[in-house]
């Protein structure tokens, strides 16, 4: 065995189950077929970054997540003898949502802090002052216009008095405040192919949000059972921090989740998901900034 991948090939083939990296190694030592220029001490988390690497970067790698760090074989799907369970293929959180495509939506700071509060509870009719103001644009890149503000969408998941959280992990991970944090929220910027002939003079703000929750809770077109998704509804908008001293425009978008739908630790981008019921919930200091401001935007409404 002259590889990370050969031995894990190796090993997966013998097991015939999903292993973790760690498990691959324990096997592969005590069949004595790891190689002495091999040794090392964080083995595990080498084997780890190599499956996961080919995975992203081969289209015609060996091996498939069957969960979030359980790796198995495609050469062993067509074998009826291995579990059902064992051939379906998890699917890491989309990379698609981290490339973030311009013209981005934008709106100028000076229109933002001139707006009173009920304006800026209502989307439509905010979008729509700022056009009388020639104070909506697009922008080609983000920091573009120090004097405007790119719009993202923050769209909440709610069953009734609760909505969904979840810990973001590296979720975002060019914005270290945000590392392991819980939040409310699926993020999106809003972009010139947002909008389309649907989109009902809200620049594509609904388009957006849905394609975020679609995406982050891998909702198939078969988990739906035939229905049409219910769109997110906006709520509010917020001037927030981004990195830095970058602040963005957030636009709260509110999704009410349909009844057979319940989230699950089979997605990568969702650790520790559960409902937070908004009447009793008052613990703050574990939230992410974004739903900090969201939270208390919703309090007021």
């Amino acid at each position: 065995m002259d590889s990370y991948l050969e031995i894990a090939q190796h090993v997966l083939r013998a097991s015939r189950r999903p292993m973790t990296a760690l498990g691959i190694l324990e096997a592969a030592y005590a069949a004595s077929i790891v190689p002495r220029h091999l040794f090392g001490h964080t083995q595990e988390k080498t084997l780890q970054a190599r499956l996961s690497e080919d995975i992203l970067r081969s289209a015609h790698s060996a091996f498939f997540r069957t969960e979030p760090g359980y790796f198995f074989l495609y050469e062993l799907m067509t074998d009826p003898a291995i579990p059902v369970q064992y051939k379906e293929k998890f699917e890491a959180r989309r990379r698609t949502r981290d490339l973030h495509i311009s013209p981005f939506l934008a709106v100028d700071q000076d229109y933002f802090a001139k707006c009173d509060h009920k304006l800026r509870h209502d989307w439509h009719e905010f979008v729509r002052a700022a056009e009388t103001c020639n104070a909506i644009h697009y922008l080609q890149h983000k920091k573009d216009n120090e004097a405007a503000l790119v719009v993202w969408t923050f769209s909440i998941v709610r069953r009734g008095t609760e909505v969904l959280s979840y810990r973001t992990g590296r979720y975002r991970n060019d914005t270290d405040t945000f590392a392991n944090k819980r939040t409310i929220g699926f993020p999106g910027v809003v972009n010139f192919f947002d909008c389309t002939l649907f989109s009902d003079g809200d620049y594509g703000a609904k388009e957006n949000a849905l394609g975020a929750i679609i995406a982050d809770l891998d909702i198939s077109a078969i988990a739906m059972h035939g229905e049409k998704l219910p769109e997110p509804e906006p709520r509010c908008t917020l001037r927030v921090k981004r990195d830095g001293d970058q602040e963005v425009l957030l636009l709260v978008m509110e999704w009410k989740c349909p009844a057979w739908f319940e989230p699950t630790t089979r997605r990568l981008s969702l650790n520790d998901p559960r409902w937070l019921d908004l009447r009793t919930q008052n613990h703050f200091n574990d939230f992410e900034p974004w739903t900090k401001a969201t939270l208390d935007a919703l309090c007021e409404i």
